[in-house]
C-alpha cells in the first residue's frame, strides 16, 4: 500500500468540523422543539393526577354524609371513609386547611357553605395548571373544571 493511500484512509476515518457543528445544531433545534412539548405533557399528567385525588374527595365528602348523617368539617372525619393520602401519610388536621397531596405537586383545600363544598386543586412547582371542584350535598350535584393560573378556573355550577 502506497503512502498516499495511508493518507487518504486516515482523512475519512472521521467527521469534519462542519459535520459535527450540522449535527449539533439540528439535535439542538429538535430538543428545543421536544422539552417544553415534553414538560407540558407531565404537567398535564400531574394535573390529571389532581382530578382523581378531587374526585376521590367528592366521593369521600358525600360518603361521610351518608354514613354519619352529618357533615364533615376536618381532614381526620373524611380518614374514617377513605384516607386522603399526603406525602406524612393520612391528612390528620382537625380542619380543612391546605393539605399537600401525595407527590407533592398539588395543594388541596375544601371549604363549605352549608351543603356546598368546594375543593381546590393548586400547584405548588411551576406548573400552571389547577382544579377546582363543587359537590353538593343538597341536591346532589358534582362537577369539575380544569384550568390555569393565567385563566382563572371557574367553580363549576353546582346549585
Amino acid at each position: 500500500m502506497s503512502l498516499k493511500s495511508k493518507m487518504h484512509q486516515k482523512k475519512s476515518l472521521g467527521f469534519s468540523l462542519s459535520e459535527v457543528l450540522a449535527t449539533v445544531a439540528i439535535t439542538g433545534l429538535l430538543s428545543s422543539v421536544a422539552i417544553p412539548s415534553f414538560k407540558g405533557n407531565i404537567d398535564r399528567s400531574r394535573q390529571n393526577e389532581a382530578v382523581s385525588s378531587v374526585s376521590q374527595i367528592q366521593t369521600t365528602i358525600a360518603a361521610y354524609a351518608d354514613e354519619y348523617g352529618s357533615l364533615p368539617s376536618q381532614w381526620s372525619e373524611l380518614n374514617k371513609i377513605s384516607a386522603v393520602i399526603t406525602n406524612d401519610g393520612p391528612a390528620e388536621d382537625n380542619n380543612f386547611e391546605p393539605i399537600t397531596l401525595l407527590g407533592g405537586f398539588y395543594d388541596v383545600t375544601i371549604t363549605n357553605d352549608g351543603n356546598l363544598f368546594t375543593i381546590t386543586a393548586t400547584p405548588n412547582d411551576n406548573s400552571n395548571l389547577n382544579v377546582i371542584a363543587c359537590l353538593d350535598l343538597a341536591n346532589g350535584a358534582s362537577g369539575m373544571n380544569k384550568g390555569t393560573k393565567d385563566e382563572e378556573t371557574t367553580t363549576p355550577n353546582c346549585g
